[in-house]
């Protein structure tokens, strides 16, 4: 891993759709790349380009630039520049044009967010989970401590020289800002290097746009953020950049609870004041750097400060509400309920009673990562009654294209189950429920109760199905029984090559506290 994972695991909620128009004239060919563990997360790419050769040297060209310019700012690789460069001290040491740039604008966005994007939080992060080992928090003399230290700015700049000296020995990250900041100029030169008419490069969850196409990307609620949960906003993004952070997904498990990752460095506690918060400007490093900001700073401190930067947000609160600058996209969101809304009331009892309208069937897998770039596997998820017939398919991830239909069928068993639902529904599941492949991470689904139709099923026994399968790989099944009834269950399902692991929750829904 190269960089701080907030990826489209760590950043689940922004999902690429793709194009919704191109303006008339163009006649450019759209072609898509996905590659793995690039910058330690998901890289998706789409080039709008005049042929298929054109298209891969656009690709070519964002990922050598993005290794050249990881080597420069990896905090995880220690021969990175940044890495050599901490190492350094009470010295001024030549710096890259490349570095420079990034240090000069950390440096001025913490001073703009009046210090609540700093740094220096590296050291913050490690007091949390050292403490978090022994399932406590830090001291608060040490957050205090940690705090007054990292106040300030963390280095100089000589300009003549391109020269950087470090003013502290606490540890440094700049995972807020030079995974935007990369995503651009890689991006930028693929554009100009290759004469493509557009490109959009995802890495992540830091997503730019260049050219005329108009991109509508989701953004999945903070209450339901499951594979199956219901986009709260699409919204339209064409030559800007996106960026959403939040601190619900990751986070640190302490004696008081889950507590999210996103810390704030003027007062070392985590930022919980904001689950999401969205920002769309003109370059991918403001937005990526202002995206964390938001999640630290007050909503009308944030509105302040995105009106002074020239960008768009938009921001939920942790008590459910939505706060949005004028000119963000699209209408009112739609998020989650909490409680969720009942899917039906149990009016009857025995073998005709329905699935009790306030559980759940949570089903949680991780898929198996590599150490190189390779194909994103093939992926369902679906569940049988007890006389072996499909009664909800609730995932199914293959290549949107021609090429994912014909490998269709090598996820052998959903296809088959398909087959027979088939006989008495001829709904197609494949335009219905079918979205783009994943990388690896870990992913989770939710059962309401209802048939592929919406409707309420009964109570009684169900298997649950995990399906893998990658073009010329391995193919992978896992399954397990559960009957719905009163009681909670809850079960692991032993991992193979390319389910890491599995396991199935069925449970009352949650309610937000």
């Amino acid at each position: 891993m190269l960089f701080q994972d907030r990826s489209p695991r760590a950043r689940p909620w922004l999902a690429f759709l793709g194009v919704a128009g191109l303006l008339p004239g163009l006649q450019a060919t759209p072609f898509a790349f996905h590659h793995e563990n690039v910058m330690g997360t998901s890289l998706e790419l789409r080039v709008d380009a005049a042929d298929e050769r054109q298209a891969a040297t656009a690709e070519t060209a964002v990922l050598q630039e993005i290794d050249r310019l990881t080597a420069i700012f990896s905090v995880w690789s220690a021969t990175s520049e940044f890495s050599r460069w901490q190492k350094s001290s009470a010295t001024v040491r030549p710096v890259s044009a490349e570095l420079f740039e990034v240090l000069e604008l950390a440096e001025h966005w913490r001073v703009q967010s009046g210090g609540a994007f700093n740094p220096g939080a590296a050291l913050l992060g490690q007091l949390w989970k050292q403490a978090a080992t022994s399932n406590r928090e830090p001291a608060l003399d040490s957050l205090r401590e940690a705090c007054a230290r990292i106040q300030g700015a963390s280095w100089q700049l000589q300009p003549s020289t391109h020269g950087a000296l470090r003013t502290g020995e606490h540890p440094l990250t700049l995972d807020g800002i030079a995974k935007g900041w990369i995503v651009e100029h890689a991006g930028s030169k693929a554009v100009k290097d290759s004469h493509v008419t557009g490109l959009t490069l995802n890495v992540g969850g830091d997503l730019r746009t260049w050219g005329e196409q108009v991109e509508m990307v989701q953004l999945i609620s903070p209450n339901d953020d499951s594979e199956t949960g219901e986009p709260m906003a699409v919204v339209p993004l064409r030559n800007a950049a996106l960026a959403t952070s939040g601190g619900y997904r990751r986070g640190t498990v302490t004696s008081k609870g889950r507590r999210s990752h996103i810390l704030d460095p003027r007062t070392g506690c985590p930022a919980e004041g904001i689950l999401s918060a969205s920002v769309i400007g003109p370059h991918s490093a403001t937005v990526d750097a202002l995206a964390t900001t938001f999640c630290v700073l007050t909503p009308e401190e944030s509105l302040r400060l995105a009106a002074k930067s020239g960008v768009e947000c938009l921001l939920i609160t942790a008590d459910g509400h939505e706060v949005r600058t004028p000119g963000w996209p699209g209408g009112p969101t739609r998020l989650a309920p909490w409680p969720p809304a009942a899917v039906a009331v149990a009016t009857t009892t025995g073998l005709d009673a329905l699935w009790p309208a306030d559980h759940e069937l949570r089903v949680d897998f991780e898929l198996a990562g590599s150490g190189e770039r390779y194909r994103r596997p093939y992926v369902a998820v679906w569940v049988e009654d007890k006389d072996g017939f499909p009664v909800r398919s609730l995932l199914l991830w293959l290549l949107q294209s021609q090429k994912g239909q014909r490998w269709l069928p090598d996820l052998r068993s959903w296809y088959h189950a398909d087959e027979l639902r088939r006989v008495v529904d001829p709904t197609d599941l494949v335009a219905t429920v079918s979205a783009a492949t994943r990388g690896p991470g870990k992913y989770h689904v939710l059962w309401d109760g209802t048939d592929d139709q919406k409707k309420p099923v009964k109570i009684g026994t169900y298997t649950v199905f995990i399906e893998a399968v990658r073009e010329h790989g391995s193919h992978q099944l896992l399954r397990k029984e559960f009957v719905v009834g009163g009681q909670a269950i809850k079960a692991e399902l032993k991992g193979n090559e390319e389910i890491k692991s599995a396991s199935i929750e069925y449970h009352p829904r949650p309610i937000k506290p």
